[in-house]
């Protein structure tokens, strides 16, 4: 952080020495030499004095033996002998080391310490960079440790290079001078990313590599005094005392360390406390020591560190004050001892304070990744592409079984892994969500076992019975744990509960299922119930002709009990989300998913936040449309109305796409000579960009994205995957150009209420095994799509709590059995003058006003598109005289789809004119490539001024016959949307205050105004852009959706900004106007001229 200091207040420091009698590990005794345990006690790996008499021995008694290669021993060492070593290096490429042989102790698997007493020669050059230890030499293993060439002011470092097998990390001290007397060097590696310098029993800083472990065992030979290979680089001096050790050993007579909880906080979040706490590390009661303190930049505070006892520490709590502006802040706490030695240690903390984020961001959620490591080591990819969060995985369900009530959910280390991940997260400024199937180690529970009629577990695949007792309580207590190990992250955003548990359910017959059901009911389980998917209404005697059955059916009153409560799973999530709430964080989010693989009735998911499900584009991208609105259709039937994210599943299953077939019938496949045996392959590219478009189409809050390994390349043996490299840079294109820009405005604007509804009938699906699940039978809703109809899909018990009224058709596809209740309604939106479309399977109690056949897939892309199409123009011609959509398109291939505010419309438009590639289209089974086109789109409505909101401009029209209609000309697979507004934008004004002075805040306000200078009643996007005088991007700058053409933002000027002239500069996305507006920052008094 480069602030001069100037521009900084004074820190705000509290002082109070508080003695705590805490046994911290005793410093080593360095000063004198190692003897007993100290030299060959169990945690000593190697230890070499170079004795006279004994010049190669180990005094570890571990057996490695040095070899002079060049190096000599030498009799004045620090206490004996020595290891004498000389220069090397380009002129006099010459080994001058001492060798042990290669051996596994020598290459410590975990936290490890590595000391020596050093004293340079006079003619040490400045230039040089001499190697003091090396078993690494180029390779990616072990460990190198040298000295850095001097600065120009004669300061060198310590460097230590460390190797992971696939990659190192180098580490440096802080500077110091050298000199050629002798002095004691050490390093630590804590196992875990952390390394730690120490010279004279003083502190020269270190380093931190999140998400390392153990270095990586290697075959070289250890080298003291010298590189382990050419270009040799000897150190010019004396060696004494050279000790490997396992563990990070301690060096300092005083530890000075910092706790705090996390090290990146949000801004304006309440302000932390860090407590540095000094400890006694010596045997013996401390001199006094001096202690200063102070945040880097800033003015310091001194205070005074009286004697200590052995083990004895002083706390010295320090205040972060989070008013300060976004950027990373460095604690440094300097000790200095009296008396003699004097010994110095210099500690230091860094923490981050990010930006408050802005409103309305739209979440882009990579579902995958799961392990800290994996997600510290993908974030840099993750946040490239566009991504806001991922998942994070980890529960030890067994331990919270055992306990009966919420305790840690891991173990110690893995706790700490996982919050020093969220930490690392939120520096970033990106979300995680934890994910938790309490669900999925349940079925591993014999004795929790969902039974048949006869008793026995269902086999093969059996299932747990989440209805038992207990269950619940064990769901809501794994929320709970979760929810009190990582409340206090803030970067925890979401969680993923009980993710595709519900697959195997089916009913259960045990004593407590059946009591329930007669507790409900009471009467018993009809005898006809076998499975979850219901009856063949033919194999039922004496079924009504017309197909029509009371609501309270025997097998339909069991079948919604058990699809709402009956087997457990819903109030299981519903457990499992109450837990995750138990602390307050009333901000993190729940979901569950896939939402819509069950029947349609509501309360999926239980009372969790949102509702997603994942959806395969091939063979026709439109179909995630009709997925979607499933998806809010459920939502629609929860008491509690969750919101909806919609997934795009990133790869194809290889047989639906693109087989691999033998012998004569082998088709060739562009990623064969490099992945001949992929099973899930990349989607293709132009398949995500409608798809993305089909989804921004709808009011989602949130896109989905599963299949990490087929989007970019990764070193994983996991059978998706990457197949396709053009698909990753299309995503980038999507989320950080389109989706940035645009979703703070879609997340505030609802959706148009439509006048066509789909009819999903529970009963016909328990009947007549009808029924998408979330995967198929999308070919009816497909055909609305391209006749430019808007369907809404309504489930039973929303149709008859709603009733129709409002609509004007409505689609029977796949009702072959119904209720009485939604007959009679039917029959009274006919009377009504509402028209029917249904297929040749509807309930003959219904006359429809148009029948259409059903349509079946042939596998054929091309062919089953075409029919498609010939099912919609069908529709279209037959509702020409008799119904038209608020918004169509001239080209049925070109689909429409309006979201509205007030008298806003969004009308959106995707283009799906498609064709066979190269990628699989030679497979005939899904056309990959887009085609342009180009369509006259209009609206039902008189007047209107039409804005492209990607392009950030206005688009000529024509008004005709009572409707708005322009020329849309798209790309192929392309998607766009239209404002379309009463009144031309005028342009854009932003106003506030003149002057801010430094820690005040004050209200700016941008106002997208109309011709008539009123604000416009629309969510329309805006940029703005915070800068302070030296052009740095400030907090608040970003994306905004201006509600009712309105934007209001608290600035709030940080003690440390700079003072002078700042610009907030305005951009209004629809028709491109801008304004700015400039405001002074008081600061010091500027210099006359």
């Amino acid at each position: 952080m480069n602030l001069s200091a100037r521009l900084l207040r004074p820190s705000w420091i509290a002082l109070s020495l508080i003695a705590a009698c805490l046994r911290a590990q005793d410093a080593e005794t360095w000063q004198s030499g190692y003897t007993g345990a100290e030299a060959t006690g169990p945690r000593v790996l190697g230890y070499w004095r170079f004795e006279p008499g004994a010049e190669t021995a180990d005094s570890s008694g571990r057996g490695h033996t040095l070899t002079f290669a060049g190096a000599v021993a030498s009799p004045t060492g620090k206490f004996g002998g020595a290891l004498e070593s000389f220069p090397g290096g380009a002129t006099q490429d010459v080994r001058h080391a001492a060798l042990a042989a290669a051996r596994p102790t020598l290459s410590p698997q975990g936290a490890f310490s590595l000391e020596m007493w050093i004293k340079p020669k006079a003619d040490l050059r400045a230039e040089a960079s001499p190697v003091l230890v090396d078993k690494k030499y180029v390779a990616h293993s072990d460990y190198q440790w040298r000295l850095t060439a001097a600065d120009k002011g004669g300061a060198r470092r310590l460097l230590v290079s460390l190797g992971f097998g696939e990659a190192s990390e180098t580490y440096r001290s802080e500077p110091f001078t050298l000199g050629t007397e002798w002095q004691h060097l050490a390093f630590t590696y804590d196992g875990a990313g952390e390394v730690r310098f120490f010279r004279n029993g003083g502190s020269l800083g270190g380093g931190r590599q999140p998400g390392r472990g153990p270095i990586t065992a290697g075959p070289r030979a250890l080298s003291l005094g010298d590189r382990g290979g050419s270009t040799y680089a000897g150190f010019p001096g004396w060696i004494d005392e050279v000790r490997l050790c396992d563990g990070a050993r301690e060096f300092r007579p005083f530890a000075v360390s910092f706790e705090i909880e996390r090290r990146t906080w949000r801004r304006m979040e309440a302000a932390p406390t860090v407590r540095v706490v000094v400890r006694n590390l010596t045997k013996g009661t401390s001199a006094p020591a001096a202690l200063k303190l102070g945040w880097e930049g800033l003015e310091q505070v001194a205070a005074t560190v009286p004697s200590l006892a052995a083990g004895a520490s002083q706390t010295v709590p320090v205040r972060f004050d989070t008013t300060l502006r976004p950027d990373t802040y460095r604690l440094v706490a300097r000790l200095e001892t009296t008396g003699e030695p004097r010994l110095s240690s210099e500690e230091s903390i860094e923490l981050t304070l990010v930006g408050r984020p802005l409103p309305h961001q739209m979440p882009v959620v990579m579902w995958g990744i799961n392990s800290p490591d994996a997600i510290l080591k993908e974030l840099p990819r993750l946040q490239d592409l566009g991504f806001t969060h991922c998942l994070a995985g980890g529960v030890d369900f067994g331990r919270i079984w055992e306990a009966k009530s919420p305790i840690a959910p891991v173990r110690e280390d893995r706790l700490a892994a996982t919050r020093a991940m969220l930490d690392h997260a939120l520096a970033r400024d990106f979300g995680i969500a934890l994910t938790l199937s309490p669900g999925h180690w349940l079925k591993e529970r014999p004795d929790l076992q969902r039974v048949d009629r006869t008793g026995k577990p269902y086999a093969p695949r059996g299932d747990v019975n989440a209805a038992l007792p207990g269950l619940a309580e064990f769901g809501f207590n794994v929320g709970a744990s979760l929810a009190q190990a990582y409340h206090a992250y803030p970067a925890w955003q979401a969680a993923l509960i009980n993710t595709e548990v519900r697959d195997s359910s089916q009913p259960s017959f045990s004593a407590a299922d059946q009591a329930a059901y007669r507790a409900f009911a009471g009467v018993d389980i009809p005898a006809e119930i076998t499975t979850k998917r219901g009856v063949d209404w033919r194999k039922l005697p004496g079924f009504p002709a017309d197909r029509v059955i009371p609501d309270d059916h025997p097998v339909r009153r069991y079948l919604h009990w058990f699809w709402t409560v009956g087997d457990g799973w819903n109030p299981l999530h519903t457990a499992v989300h109450r837990g995750l709430h138990s602390t307050g964080r009333d901000d993190v989010w729940t979901w569950f998913d896939p939402a819509i693989r069950a029947a349609s009735v509501g309360g999926s998911g239980g009372s969790v936040d949102v509702l997603s499900q994942w959806t395969y584009t091939n063979p026709d991208p439109p179909r995630i449309g009709y997925f979607a609105d499933e998806l809010f259709a459920m939502a629609a039937a929860a008491p509690h109305r969750p919101r909806v994210m919609k997934m795009t599943q990133l790869f194809w299953y290889r047989t639906q796409s693109a087989p691999k077939k033998a012998g004569p019938e082998h088709i060739a496949s562009p990623f064969d000579d490099h992945d001949p045996d992929a099973a899930y392959i990349t989607i293709a590219p132009l398949h995500l960009r409608e798809s993305f478009w089909m989804k921004l189409a709808r009011p989602v809050d949130g896109l989905m994205y599963h299949g990490w390994q087929a989007l970019v390349p990764t070193d994983s043996t996991s059978g998706y995957r990457y197949t396709h490299p053009d698909t990753k840079e299309e995503f980038r294109r999507l989320h950080r150009e389109l989706l940035a820009r645009l979703g703070p405005t879609l997340r505030q604007v609802g959706d148009r209420r439509s006048d066509v509804a789909y009819l999903d009938s529970f009963t016909a699906q328990m009947f007549a095994g009808r029924g998408s699940y979330g995967y198929s039978n999308e070919e009816a809703y497909l055909a609305l799509l391209h006749a430019q109809l808007q369907p809404e899909v309504l489930f039973e018990e929303t149709l008859l709590q709603r009733g129709l009224a409002g609509y004007r058709l409505l689609v029977l596809a796949d009702c072959d059995v119904l209720p009485a209740s939604v007959v009679a309604r039917i029959q009274e939106f006919q009377r009504n003058d509402g028209l029917v479309l249904g297929d040749e399977n509807l309930a003959p109690a219904i006359r429809p006003d148009l029948r259409f056949p059903r349509l079946t897939r042939q596998r054929k892309g091309d062919v089953d598109h075409a029919a498609i199409l010939a099912q919609a123009a069908r529709i279209r011609d037959a509702l020409a005289k008799r119904y038209r959509g608020y918004a169509e398109s001239s080209e049925p291939e070109v689909i429409t789809r309006t979201r509205t505010t007030g008298e806003a419309d969004y009308v959106f438009v995707v283009n799906d004119r498609r064709e066979f590639g190269n990628y699989v289209g030679q497979h005939g089974l899904v056309m990959e490539h887009g085609l342009p086109a180009t369509a006259q789109i209009s609206v039902g409505r008189t007047d209107g001024h039409i804005y492209d909101l990607f392009a950030g401009r206005p688009v000529p029209s024509t008004a005709r016959d009572r409707r708005l209609s322009w020329t849309a000309a798209l790309g192929p697979g392309d998607g766009g949307v239209y404002l379309v507004v009463p009144r031309p934008i005028r342009g854009v004004e932003v106003s506030g205050p003149d002057t801010l002075a430094p820690g005040a805040s004050a209200e700016f306000t941008a106002v997208v105004r109309d011709d008539a200078a009123k604000p416009v009643a629309a969510v329309v996007p805006v940029h703005l852009l915070l800068q302070d005088p030296a052009g740095r991007i400030a907090e608040r700058s970003g994306y905004y959706g201006a509600k009712d053409g309105t934007v209001r933002v608290s600035v709030a000027i940080a003690t440390n900004d700079r003072p002078g002239l700042w610009t907030m500069q305005v951009r209004e996305l629809a028709s491109g106007t801008q304004a700015r507006h400039s405001f002074r920052v008081a600061g010091p008094t500027q210099p006359k001229r």
